[in-house]
């Protein structure tokens, strides 16, 4: 499939041999003229160009560049250490799209409370591990249920997706 810069697309005709390639991880047009091919992979709901113009998001073509969605990382969370922390999203780009559905849920649980990006390291056991921290302004006790219950409602699920390089924890405020 060829992509067409959005300021010349108008309307999209796939190629005959279209419907015999395997199906890309995009959703297809919408009747409305303005919703075009969007990234399922990435956003929880579909955007017009002209909302992913008005968010940055969207250069002279169609496909949103991981240094781009990274930029968008860094205005929902705080990274500890930002330099090995985008070095450690672009090698491991999967973890973008949990990443961007996270705060939704998080808010959706604990309030609006500050959450920040922790890049952990062993060099000498060979692992390393990004975490998501919330900082909750919650009790002991509290905060620990609702912990339980965001791994429940939200993360447990998408545990699988993560291969082992994303984990999720409280700390008090």
């Amino acid at each position: 499939m060829r992509l067409i810069p959005v300021t010349t697309q108008k309307q999209y005709i796939p190629s005959a041999d279209y419907l015999e390639q395997p199906q890309p991880s995009i959703d297809r047009f919408s009747p409305e003229l303005e919703t075009r091919l969007i990234f399922r992979d990435v956003f929880l709901h579909h955007m017009s160009i002209h909302e992913l113009y008005e968010a940055g998001l969207a250069g002279t073509s169609i496909t949103l560049q991981p240094h781009s969605l990274v930029a968008k990382l860094e205005t929902l969370y705080t990274f500890d250490n930002p330099d090995e922390i985008k070095k450690f999203l672009l090698v491991n780009d999967y973890l973008i799209e949990i990443l961007l559905e996270a705060p939704s849920h998080i808010y959706k649980v604990f309030g609006e409370v500050p959450i920040y990006l922790e890049l952990h390291r062993d060099p000498e056991e060979g692992w390393d591990e990004l975490f998501i921290i919330i900082k909750s302004p919650y009790g002991v006790e509290e905060a620990a249920r609702l912990e339980r219950k965001l791994a429940e409602d939200w993360f447990l699920e998408r545990m699988k997706d993560t291969k082992g390089k994303l984990n999720l924890t409280e700390e008090p405020l």
